[in-house]
Formats: structure tokens, C-alpha cells, sequence
């Protein structure tokens, strides 16, 4: 089994295919921060010439849906202060970028004047020439919880136990808190180098509110289980075991407001907002009072599992034999049957950060 480290690319599987529920609570609070900023600036864009491009960046975009709704919004507020002012929309992801061009072929976005988009298939980690000091706004939601695994050795991500870091005891947890923290400043040290002036990030981090509050917790408890399920019916193997593990960390929001506070991102950055934030879930609240109806419970168990399985089958795939692919398949019908056996919401927890740059 190959476990070199840069395998390590988490991406979404073609469930990411419409906007979810979640993002479309995060989008209803974010929209009016945007709206304040943009209005902060209305000066600068009106004054914008013919040959200038407003700039926006999607970090961690997937095949771009669950943003749209959210940069239509934005559009519309740049064009009532200069309708003829060009913007650009570009989307940040390790993904393929067909699942983006079969979404924004289709897209409103695509049919709106003076609006162009491109995708750069890469990590929001590395550098970002493309956009060096052109960047207006910043946006990234659920996806900087994602851990850089090019900097780390292959077994780094490895457990015997657990698959993800929130499940693991504090003095086991600390290791991925400190590279979370050198990855997320990392990603901000780029992001200082994208943006103008006065250019604006909004991040919606998924984050960890203490106890079980850590988005989605019952989906990669119940994905642990499986898999010790699984390697005491010794359909899974102790190395297979070992380096089944999901790269994330979710922070809590005190661990975020201490980095933003080091010298060299204070100085650079004004940070506007660090705002913990609970969004139910969607999916749950909606079955909740009918779950004796088979067909409802089946329903919501059959969608709990898809929504899982988009976040984190290529994570679980890499921790297995080449000739034990097809074990995945079992993976997620247990997970499917677990969440019939015991319904459990998957609530995301969030701190949503607004920061300016200052210089």
C-alpha cells in the first residue's frame, strides 16, 4: 500500500452538486457582513475605471455551488454602485475542475454582464501568483479545517484508534492543533500577499465548541466504530486500521482569536469579527418528528450517509489495499444502517471570521 503523504488530497464527490441547506444559513450570515464592507467601500468601486477587475476568491470551493447564491448577491450590490465594473470570480480546489464546469456552465452567475470566472486546481495552501495584489474579497467555507499534508510525513495521519483528530484525547489532540495553527497562518500570510488594500476575507471555519460540538461528530464517530467493526471481523487489516484517518481539525474559536493575534497577522490584518455560530441540521430538524414512519427514518439515514460520504470517502479510500477497494462501499452502507439505528442530527459549528487588511 502506497501511504506517501501527498495522497492526502481530500476532495468532494459528486454529491457537492447543489447548494446545501448549511450553506445557505452560512451564506444569510455572512451576506450582511459582505453587505456592510461593500458598502464601506462604495467610494473605491464607483471609482473604478473600465479597465479595472473587482476580484473575488473562493477558497476551498469544491465545484462552486454553495457559494452562488452568496457572489450573486455580492454582484448585484457591486453593479448598483458601478454597473460596468468588471469582476472576476476565482475558485480555489484540489478537486477536477469538471464538476466546475458543468456547474457554471448552467449557472446564473455565467449570465450576468461583466462577469468572468476561473478555476486554479490547487491547494489554498500553496502561492497564488495569479492574484498577487489584486484580491478585493476573500470567502472560504468549511473547508479550512483541512490540514496540509504535503508538509508532513505519511505517518503523521496515522491512529490505531481514532480516525480523526477531535476524537483523540488533549494531549494526543495537540500535535494537529499546532499544525492546524502553521497551516491556517500559512493560508493567512498568502492571503496577505492576495489582497489589495483594505481587501476584506470572510471565513465561515468550522470549528470545535467544546464537548461533542464539533461539526458532524455522530458522522466520523460512527465512521470510527465501522472500522473497528470491521478489523475485529478481520475485513479490515491493523495497517488498514491504522491509516484509515480524515486530515482535519476543527479549532476551537479561542485557538483561532490567538493566532490572529500574533505580531506579524495583527499588524497586517484588522480583525473584525471572531463569531462562534451553530447551524442545525437541516436534513434532522426536518424528519425529526417522524422517524416511527420507516420510510421518513430510511429517507434521512440514506441522506445523513451521502452527506458523510461527500466529505470523507477520499480520505477513507486511501487507507485502504488496492485489492480491498471495494470494501468502502460496505463502509458507507453501515454507516447508512447506523444512522437508521439511532438518527442523529449532523449540526455544524462555525466561527466566522472577518478580518480587513490594514497595510
Amino acid at each position: 500500500m502506497n501511504n506517501e503523504s501527498q495522497q492526502y488530497s481530500p476532495t468532494m464527490t459528486a454529491d457537492y452538486s447543489r447548494i446545501s441547506d448549511t450553506a445557505r444559513a452560512v451564506n444569510a450570515e455572512v451576506m450582511p457582513r459582505m453587505t456592510s464592507y461593500i458598502k464601506s467601500i462604495s467610494p473605491q468601486i464607483a471609482a473604478m475605471s473600465a479597465d479595472e477587475v473587482f476580484l473575488i476568491a473562493d477558497y476551498g470551493a469544491a465545484d462552486g455551488v454553495n457559494s452562488s447564491e452568496l457572489f450573486e448577491e455580492v454582484i448585484c450590490l457591486i453593479h448598483e454602485i458601478n454597473p460596468s465594473l468588471a469582476i472576476k470570480l476565482v475558485y480555489i480546489d484540489l478537486a477536477d475542475p469538471a464538476n466546475f464546469l458543468a456547474f457554471w456552465d448552467t449557472s446564473a452567475l455565467a449570465k450576468l454582464e461583466h462577469v468572468e470566472a476561473q478555476y486554479i486546481q490547487r491547494s489554498f495552501y500553496e502561492p497564488f501568483p495569479e492574484i498577487k495584489g489584486k484580491l478585493q474579497i476573500g470567502f472560504s467555507s468549511t473547508a479550512l479545517h483541512w490540514m496540509n499534508a504535503k508538509t508532513v510525513e505519511a505517518d503523521f495521519f496515522r491512529h490505531p484508534i481514532c480516525i480523526q483528530p477531535n476524537q483523540l484525547p488533549d494531549h494526543e489532540r495537540r500535535g494537529f492543533a499546532e499544525k492546524w495553527k502553521d497551516d491556517f497562518r500559512t493560508f493567512l500570510q498568502e492571503c496577505s500577499l492576495s489582497l489589495v488594500k483594505g481587501g476584506a476575507l470572510f471565513l465561515a471555519n468550522l470549528a470545535n465548541l467544546g464537548e461533542s460540538r464539533w461539526p458532524a461528530s455522530p458522522g466520523y464517530n460512527n465512521l470510527r466504530d465501522i472500522c473497528q467493526e470491521l478489523y475485529v471481523e478481520r475485513k479490515l487489516s491493523k495497517a488498514e486500521l491504522e491509516a484509515i484517518f480524515i486530515p482535519d481539525y476543527f479549532a476551537a474559536p479561542h485557538e483561532m482569536s490567538v493566532l490572529l493575534d500574533e505580531d506579524d497577522l495583527g499588524s497586517c490584518f484588522a480583525v473584525n469579527a471572531v463569531d462562534p455560530l451553530t447551524v442545525p441540521c437541516a436534513y434532522f430538524s426536518k424528519a425529526q418528528d417522524k422517524l416511527e414512519d420507516t420510510e421518513v427514518r430510511s429517507k434521512l439515514a440514506a441522506t445523513l450517509a451521502s452527506v458523510v460520504r461527500a466529505w470523507s470517502e477520499s480520505s477513507m479510500q486511501i487507507g485502504l489495499y488496492p485489492d480491498n477497494k471495494e470494501l468502502i462501499e460496505v463502509i458507507y452502507r453501515r454507516l447508512q444502517d447506523k444512522f437508521y439505528e439511532k438518527p442523529e442530527g449532523l449540526p455544524y459549528q462555525y466561527c466566522l471570521i472577518e478580518m480587513v487588511k490594514k497595510i
